[in-house]
């Protein structure tokens, strides 16, 4: 499957906005992974969560609203 990676900027229950930092495929779990590692190497300075794959990628850093988070801990 296909997700991207956003830095949160904003949250508001199941949807965030922020900025699209790359895409990855690979398994849920696995994207999981790959967004706590991004936080862990920017010394959780940022949040990092899980979207559905953007398949139009704006310029470098896009600004995006309302995406719908599937990186919830339950």
């Amino acid at each position: 499957m296909r997700f991207s990676l956003i830095n949160v900027v904003e949250s508001s229950g199941p949807l965030i906005s922020g900025t699209c930092l790359q895409n990855h495929v690979g398994t849920l779990d696995s994207a999981r992974e790959m967004a706590r590692a991004t936080e862990a190497t920017n010394s959780i300075s940022i949040t990092v969560d899980v979207v559905p794959e953007l398949s139009l990628m704006a310029p470098a850093l896009g600004f995006y609203t309302n995406l719908p988070r599937l990186d919830i801990d339950l």
